[in-house]
Order: C-alpha cells, then sequence, then structure tokens
C-alpha cells in the first residue's frame, strides 16, 4: 500500500513538473513569446528591446502574425531551435514556364535569396538543391561571407510522363538533386531554373521546370510534380552567437549564455557559439535562470531514491 500511495505521489509530481515546463518563459520579460504559432525564444525577439542584438530581429506581421527574415520579406520563419542553433524556415520555389510554341512565359523567384545578417547562414550538410521537371537544368549559386562564389548545378530529362515514377530517385530522370557547395558560411543564394529545349516536347504534362532548396528528406518526388504546385519547402539555416569561440566569448561582458547552469558550444558549420542547459535540464539557457530541472531527471532521481 506504501509503494502504492508513493508511486501516485511520484506520478503527480512528474504531473506538475510537465505542467511547469511547459510554462517557463522562453522570451524576455514582458516580450511576445511567439508570433503567430511560432515560438520566438530569446536571444531572438521582434524588437531590439527583446532580442540580444539587431542581428536576432524577427519581423512578426501585425496583419498576418507569420514571422519573417528581416532581411528578406519571403523568407518566413517555421520554427527556431535553441538546442543546436537550427532555425527552419520557408524557402520559395524558383520556376520557368513556357508556352506550346516554346516561348518563354512567367519566371517565378528568378532572383537571389538573401539572408545577409551576421549570424545565419544556410546549412550546407542539411539541405539540398532540387530541379524538377523534363527539361530542367537548376544551378545554384552561392556567396560566402568574403564575397566569393561557388557554382553546382543538375539537369532533368525525360521524354514521356510514364518516363518517371512516383517515389523514385532524383537521378536525373524528372528529378535531380546536388550538395551545396560546403566549408563556407553561405548568406546568399542564387537558384536559376532553365530549359534547353524549351519544354516544347513535354509541354503538355510538364510546361515548367522548378529548381529549389530544400531540408535533406523533405522532398519525395512523384508525377503530379511535373506540375508543381507547392511554392516553397523548408531550408535549415545555422545560427550562432558572434564570432568567437566558447574559450574567447567566455570573458567578455556581453557572453550569451547567462543561465547558471548553461554550457557553451562552438558551433561547427561556422563561426560563433551557442548554448545549451546541460543533460536533465530543460530551458533557454540564454536567460538568467533560465536551465530548469526536467522531467526525466526528477522521474530518475525518485525513481532511484523509491
Amino acid at each position: 500500500m506504501a509503494a502504492y500511495i508513493k508511486q501516485l505521489l511520484l506520478i503527480a509530481v512528474v504531473a506538475f513538473l510537465y505542467t511547469k515546463a511547459a510554462t517557463q518563459p522562453m522570451s524576455l520579460p514582458n516580450c511576445p513569446s511567439k508570433c503567430g504559432s511560432v515560438t520566438i525564444p530569446y536571444p531572438f525577439g521582434t524588437t531590439e528591446e527583446c532580442s540580444l542584438d539587431n542581428t536576432f530581429l524577427i519581423d512578426c506581421n501585425n496583419t498576418s502574425q507569420i514571422p519573417f527574415l528581416p532581411e528578406n520579406k519571403n523568407i518566413s520563419v517555421l520554427n527556431i531551435s535553441l538546442d543546436d542553433g537550427v532555425m527552419r524556415v520557408a524557402w520559395p520555389i524558383a520556376s520557368d514556364c513556357y508556352t506550346k510554341k516554346g516561348e518563354l512565359g512567367e519566371l517565378v523567384n528568378q532572383t537571389p535569396q538573401d539572408i545577409n545578417m551576421t549570424n545565419f547562414h544556410i546549412s550546407p550538410t542539411r539541405n539540398k538543391l532540387i530541379a524538377v521537371g523534363c527539361d530542367t537544368v537548376g544551378v545554384v549559386g552561392v556567396a560566402d561571407s568574403r564575397g566569393n562564389n561557388y557554382l553546382a548545378g543538375c539537369m532533368t530529362y525525360c521524354n514521356m510522363h510514364n518516363d518517371t515514377t512516383d517515389n523514385q530517385s532524383c537521378s536525373g530522370v524528372g528529378c535531380c538533386e546536388v550538395s551545396i557547395p560546403r566549408g563556407y558560411m553561405l548568406r546568399e543564394v542564387n537558384y536559376v531554373s532553365g530549359a534547353i529545349y524549351n519544354h516544347s516536347s513535354v509541354n503538355d504534362f510538364n510546361p515548367c521546370g522548378y529548381v529549389f532548396l530544400a531540408e535533406n528528406g523533405n522532398y519525395n518526388f512523384s508525377r503530379t510534380d511535373l506540375k508543381l504546385q507547392k511554392k516553397e519547402f523548408p531550408v535549415l539555416l545555422n545560427w550562432a552567437v558572434g564570432n568567437q569561440t566558447c574559450d574567447q566569448a567566455k570573458n567578455l561582458t556581453n557572453y550569451a549564455c547567462k543561465a547558471d547552469k548553461s554550457t557553451c558550444h562552438n558551433s561547427t558549420e561556422r563561426s560563433g557559439y551557442f548554448c545549451k542547459c546541460p543533460d536533465g535540464y530543460q530551458g533557454n539557457p540564454y536567460r538568467s535562470e533560465g536551465c530548469h530541472e526536467g522531467i526525466m531527471y526528477y522521474f530518475h532521481f525518485k525513481m532511484s531514491v523509491v
């Protein structure tokens, strides 16, 4: 009976901690914690007073309640992760369409998509360039922080609609993919959709070519994509604080890891660092008193006592 009561008490405590953890503030006091359905955790914020600095500002559209990157109103924010320094955004698709006579029609998003902010860059290891069509050339041009330019691309081709199958690999028939050049802090991407034969022989079922960036694992080819209806795909951006390593930043007055138990981690894909709560803790390491004992830590401790 005593053991049963202890188990009930333990369940009650875990439920209480779960509720408490769910309500822990992630933003600064008196600052909006969300823009629409997207949580905006500090160091990000919708005003200068609510963010670490102006490079972490998020533009929250008051009408649509959709958060955007301030440097590019075409790129909306889907979610922000504090654990690994990643932001997921919705990246627009580029396309070129042709008439039955092979004349160029509408061009969409054939301009550079700039995320020229100090603390962001496109993750070259977690995203790919994808081209879709039966007469499509996809090229991605990337610029690094030093102004150097790099190109990568692929070409797709098919004669008939039946040449393609659903869920096939993007190996060149109806769809191709290529990795983004690595080893650089990529802040601008110019991806272009082009054609060799102006879709003249495939216009009935594929009048347009499509080129886009997409997070790894977020795109599977379907025949219906030869007339693609989607306008954007998720893309992962890396973010970090400053340009210093943890050892360099710890002695600075603007060191961002404010919570007592927070730990500092050097970014692996760019310069700078990010902060984490230690194992068994959860919360926001960028806030004072931001790391709290997690549910599983408390549960494990109580079980060992019982």
